[in-house]
This record gives structure tokens, sequence and C-alpha cells, in this order.
């Protein structure tokens, strides 16, 4: 272990510097990540240390071996909410990841495998690089859940445009590689075994851009987003205290949760 990675025991991430480059790994207990609020405000922290370290020429989010991105917030939270204060709390969690993420004054890559969903591919939209699996699924399906879209809308707007966003929203369809690919929401798409090190080649290619140019120019280019993130924020808690209170949104979590739950026992008894 180097002396770098030992400032960063602290985190429930695999974290591992790879030249320049500090390489997080998603290692939640559940195989597809599940962002609850506690692991939103881990990786916040991370990515701001991350920041003040003069070692780190690029970062990279990584699913982890055979992991997804993120299936999207922990239900096990969100289908307790009832449209109070808490519904405050869990937004403000959503959005400091978010901006943390965007101010990151280097390159910021993101690797993805298996799902990304909701918040999981939200986090991805921050990255500056967004490399996928062959295998890789992305989707938004709060419309189907009950769930608002501000944060979902405003950031496939921001990356992908108008029409592709609408796409994206009003069918909760999945979004396969290829075609999230042609549709700008990666960048590239490589074979799952190879997931890893081609993303760690890009990493460390983007570390080795000159820092004073990469930083001033993604602090300009990031400066209207995270505006824009600061006004979702407001807009985002008066939608989801209204989605919330209403009632239905819950009872479609605890459906997918308890289906979660017989597919576990399932896969235990095979």
């Amino acid at each position: 272990m180097s002396g770098f990675e030992k400032d960063y025991l602290s985190y429930d991430f695999d974290i591992a510097f790879e030249d320049s480059v500090a390489l997080v790994a998603f290692t939640d207990s559940h195989r597809h990540n599940l962002w609850s609020m506690p692991r939103m405000a881990q990786l916040t922290r991370l990515l701001k240390q991350l920041n003040e370290d003069d070692a780190v020429g690029a970062v990279l989010l990584y699913s982890g071996e055979d992991r997804s991105f993120g299936a999207g917030g922990s239900f096990h939270e969100t289908s307790t909410f009832t449209g109070g204060d808490e519904v405050d709390v869990w937004i403000d969690h959503v959005t400091d990841l978010y901006i943390a993420a965007l101010q990151l004054n280097r390159p910021l890559i993101a690797a993805i495998d298996g799902y990304a969903i909701g918040i999981g591919l939200q986090i991805a939209l921050t990255a500056d690089y967004r490399i996928g699996s062959d295998r890789c699924v992305l989707k938004m399906p709060e419309f189907e859940l009950g769930i608002a879209c501000t944060f979902g809308g405003f950031m496939l707007e921001k990356i992908i445009g108008r029409s592709s966003m609408q796409n994206m929203l009003m069918s909760c369809a999945a979004w396969p590689a290829q075609r999230a690919m042609a549709d700008g929401l990666l960048h590239a798409v490589v074979d799952a075994e190879q997931l890893r090190s081609k993303a760690l080649e890009e990493a460390r290619r983007a570390a080795a851009f000159t820092r004073p140019a990469f930083r001033n120019t993604k602090t300009y280019l990031n400066k209207d987003f995270i505006a824009g993130l600061e006004q979702t924020r407001i807009a985002g808690k008066q939608a989801h205290r209204a989605a919330f209170a209403a009632g239905e949104a819950q009872g479609r979590m605890k459906t997918v949760l308890n289906r979660s739950t017989v597919q576990a026992s399932a896969e235990a008894v095979s």
C-alpha cells in the first residue's frame, strides 16, 4: 500500500493509486451499488479530499469487478419518506454530491458496468468522460416509480439535449450500451473484460493534461451546470415533497424491494 492510499483508509470504497490516477471502485454490499445518503456523503467527502491532493492527476470512478455503477437510490431509505423534511435532507445529499463531482478540477472518468439507473446514471453524467462496458444498461425510470425527475431531466438535457431527454424520461426504457453511445450518454464502449484497463488508460492520458489549462477550462465550462443544479436543488425539494406526500411512490418502491428479496432467495437456493 502506498503512502497516498493510507490517507484514504476511512472510506467505504476500494481506493487505489495507479500512478497519478485515483481509482475509486464502488464496493457496496449490494452488487448493484445502491446509493444511500451515507454512501453519497462519503463520495462527496472523498471527491473534495481528492481535489485537495496534489498527487492526484485524475479520478476514475469504477463500478467494481462484475458490479453495477449504481442501480439508483436506496429504496430502504426512500420508501419510508412521507414528504417532509427528510426529503430536503435527501435532496441536499444528492445535490452536494453532483456539485462536488463537477467542482473536481481534475479529469473525472466514469467506468460503467452493469446498471446505471437514476442516481447512478446522474453520478456518471457529472464525469468528463464516460466509458461503458458492452453489457451496461442506462435508465431513468423515475416516472414509473412515482418519483419526480427534476435532476435527471435537467442533467440529461444539459448533456444530450432536450429531445433525447424527453424520450428517456417518457419511455422509462433501458438504453443499452451502443444506443447510449449513439445518443451521447457514453463516449466509448469496450468489452466488459477490458473496462477497467481501458478506463485506466484513458484516465492516465487525461492526467497528463497541462493542469492549469484543463482546470481553468473545466471550471468555466461547469459554472452554468453547477448554477443549474443549485436551482434544481430548490425545485427538486418541492417536486419530491409533493411526490412522496402523494404516497404512491412508497408502494411501488416496496414492490421492487419485495421482488428483489424473492429473487435473492431464489438465487441462494439454486
